[in-house]
């Protein structure tokens, strides 16, 4: 049993087995890995990992576990390793390779972990694992512990969760996490904090317009995902420096310091995928790495479909919530994808976006 001191949590307790899978160099790797990627251009003290981030998933999820001895004991497990696969700047590189489940998936059958893995599970039952809703669901650890973890380190005020409530208030049923009517209002919180931290944090367009830059520069590269899989943010960006073609130095030169592309346009407005690859065709051909587009996912707020039992009946959150269905009725609102370019060319790529677009 190791304690150790976490200024979200408190004490988080690990287990011998959760010390043997946190002292692996898979594990390990995660202290170099960003949560926020590279929101730390916005809000400096953004620093924290997915490192600890992992430590306090398996921590809530332990709570939760312990008030419902029937979960599987093995999913505080998957809880640690959840964010196992993240690539350099977290979700970031995800505009070029597979998402990071997929990678975790790779992961925990190679290497150390997955010999240590294996002494205790089947790769196909930690699979499994990864996929309980306490892991990986609608209200999970997963989610109450990052919006906490990155309220706090950014300082915003957004991100404000009762988390000792909601986890008081979740019961197993078998197949299902279900809220009680108790934890609803803990259960609204969550959605809020997160409808907040995503224009204010999660999608903050200088984070946006520097993750835009890496990812253009790891393409330029030509990073494969066997080499990208196993690469910590040291690693990438040393590789990046000292990259062979001269634009991949341009492009993390300027993210080094802080000289990002500016916004040629920001929109709500979904023009479609087909557009939007005609667009980046375009402007590759006229501008080459000096005019970007960056085409964001759209945000989906699982949380809506949580579980609760009301009046003895098991509803969805949305059902009996108002102001969930407010919030989900206006999620698509702070959604935006934009088109950024480099200073010296910005009032020519202005002109030539009007002209494609019109």
């Amino acid at each position: 049993m190791k304690l150790i001191h976490d200024p979200v949590h408190g004490g988080i307790e690990l287990d011998d087995f959760a010390v043997r899978l946190v002292d692996t160099p898979e594990f390990q790797r995660l202290r170099r890995i960003t949560q926020l990627g590279l929101a730390y251009l916005v809000y400096p003290s953004a620093r924290h990992t997915r490192f600890e981030h992992s430590l306090g998933t398996y921590h809530l999820a332990r709570l939760v576990s312990t008030r419902n001895p029937e979960i599987d004991e093995g999913v505080i497990y998957a809880a640690l390793l959840h964010d196992l696969g993240h690539y350099p700047f977290s979700h970031t590189l995800e505009a070029l390779f597979p998402k990071h489940e997929e990678n975790t998936r790779w992961l925990i059958k190679r290497g150390e972990i997955g010999d240590i893995l294996g002494e205790s599970f089947s790769i196909k039952e930690l699979e499994n694992l990864l996929k309980n809703p306490l892991v990986s669901g609608d209200i999970d650890a997963d989610r109450m512990d990052y919006l906490v973890r990155d309220a706090y380190y950014t300082g915003v005020a957004y991100g404000i969760v009762d988390l000792e409530r909601l986890v008081r208030n979740l019961r197993w049923d078998g197949n299902r996490l279900i809220l009680l009517e108790k934890g609803i209002m803990a259960g609204q919180n969550l959605l809020l904090a997160r409808s907040m931290m995503y224009p204010t944090v999660y999608q903050h367009h200088t984070a946006r317009i520097a993750g835009t830059m890496v990812v253009k520069a790891v393409e330029l590269e030509g990073i494969s995902l066997g080499e990208i899989r196993s690469m910590d943010e040291v690693d990438l960006v040393a590789r990046l420096r000292r990259g062979e073609k001269p634009e991949v130095m341009e492009l993390i030169k300027a993210v080094d310091e802080r000289r990002l592309y500016k916004r040629v346009l920001l929109s709500s407005e979904d023009p479609g995928g087909d557009v939007i690859e005609e667009l980046k065709a375009e402007l590759e051909g006229e501008f080459g790495h000096l005019a970007l587009v960056d085409y964001p996912p759209k945000p989906k707020f699982e949380e809506r479909n949580a579980f609760v039992l009301v009046g003895g009946e098991v509803k969805r959150l949305s059902d009996v919530s108002p102001l969930v269905r407010a919030l989900v009725n206006v999620r698509e609102s702070y959604w935006r994808w934009g088109v950024y370019a480099e200073p010296s060319i910005f009032r020519k790529a202005e002109r030539f976006v009007s002209e494609i677009l019109k």
